[in-house]
């Protein structure tokens, strides 16, 4: 499925993908305003593009009624205007300053632009591992060279427990990455390259120093391997093979370190009680902010810094006292842009998760888990960097399903 794709096309591909996450921070060391200039890119391009897609009289590929996510995108993107108005209704912020502050959902329509370029599954594969390849790189250098700043660095100011906890856009494309190799790899025990790509992202997902990653990381692996194999013996196989590794690995002082030390951690917070950011951050966002039911229901809105609403979310509760909605997950999400965008963005996360698959792209259903799982307490559902990386998951399900549907029906 899929044709070549010109020369003006692979550019073109390429480009909004690195637009997706920002060139992995590199733009740093040029100047900061080329974020911004990113994006604004991505948008013109993307508004040209899509004009055409909806315009011209050509037929794609995969045909109108095929394409699986279309409409589950439409309405988020409808409940997401519709928070944008509710943060007019309830804080006077304008409504075209809550979409620009919450323009990285924009980068979901790279769907709707690999729909369009009509890109094959092998050469997409092949950019996401390359992709990943580059992400592990970036990484490293900055580990090397620390504390100077090829990349954003954030809050990363120091190494905390042996990680400095670097939150660099792309990370989405190592976890599709390694959960792809690890069901190749199921597929065929021949490919030991695959096997030896996914231990090295489970090594940089751990060098991350998250543990609600890194542990919903290894929940989905064995979920992965679990729904490959079927069997149950074949997944206890697996998992005492897993168990013999884990313990060799303790053995390692540095990983022994960073589980002890994740321990007290969530130990410590829980006896914090309401001193535990999130609670506090909990009770600034609902409780000082909030403007009441029908808020909750659509949303506060994106925040901008500069207006009165933004200068109390970010000014007051970021700046002065680090209440991130993003540190709530899922709950985040809802104070920003409602129930309404929450039930919406499920649906497409449902259609991921549960779309029937062949056994070799398994993978594809249980990244979706990940992200899902791994949000109740992060943002990475809506984090900055993930938006691209789920678009092409999305397509890949597309793109995969149609192909299986269409096999099936010339079979008959």
């Amino acid at each position: 499925m899929g044709v070549d794709v010109p020369l003006i096309n692979r550019v073109i591909l390429i480009s909004i993908l690195l637009c997706g996450v920002h060139f992995f921070g590199l733009y740093h060391k040029l100047s900061n305003n080329l974020y911004d200039l990113i994006d604004l890119y991505f948008l013109g391009v993307t508004f040209i593009l899509m004009v055409k897609f909806f315009t011209d009289k050509r037929i794609y590929d995969i045909p109108l009624n095929d394409h699986v996510f279309s409409r589950p995108l439409g309405l988020l993107f409808f409940s997401l205007f519709l928070s944008a108005l509710s943060g007019y209704f309830y804080h006077d912020q304008f409504p075209l300053l809550s979409l620009l502050a919450m323009r990285y959902f924009s980068y979901f329509l790279v769907y709707y632009l690999l729909i369009m370029l009509g890109v094959k599954k092998e050469d997409l594969v092949k950019l996401v591992l390359l992709f990943s390849a580059i992400y592990m790189a970036v990484f490293s250098l900055q580990l090397l060279v620390f504390p100077v700043a090829i990349v954003p660095l954030g809050h990363a100011d120091e190494f905390n427990r042996g990680f400095l906890r670097l939150r660099l856009e792309g990370v989405g494309f190592l976890t599709l990455s390694a959960f792809y190799c690890l069901n190749a790899y199921l597929v065929d025990k021949k490919r030991i390259m695959h096997l030896l790509f996914y231990c090295l992202g489970f090594l940089f997902v751990y060098l991350l120093g998250f543990r609600t990653l890194l542990a919903t990381f290894l929940f989905s692996s064995f979920i992965l391997i679990t729904l490959y194999s079927g069997s149950f013996i074949k997944f206890i196989s697996f998992f005492v093979i897993a168990l013999i590794l884990g313990i060799g690995l303790m053995q390692v002082e540095s990983v022994s370190f960073f589980f002890s030390e994740m321990l007290e951690l969530t130990v410590g917070q829980f006896e914090e009680g309401d001193e535990y950011i999130r609670l506090r951050t909990f009770d600034f966002l609902f409780g000082d902010v909030n403007a009441g039911l029908g808020s909750i229901i659509f949303g506060n809105g994106m925040p901008f810094a500069g207006t009165a609403y933004g200068n109390l979310v970010l000014g007051v509760g970021v700046d002065m006292f680090g209440y991130i909605s993003a540190d709530l997950g899922l709950i985040g999400f809802v104070f920003n842009f409602g129930l309404v965008s929450l039930l919406a963005l499920l649906n497409i996360f449902r259609i991921a998760i549960f779309k029937k698959l062949p056994k070799d792209s398994l993978y594809l259903s249980v990244f979706f888990i990940y992200v899902l799982i791994s949000s109740v307490t992060t943002a990475e559902i809506y984090r900055a960097g993930m938006f691209v990386v789920e678009a092409v998951g999305f397509y890949l399900i597309t793109l995969i399903y149609f192909e299986s549907r269409e096999t099936l029906e010339d079979s008959r």
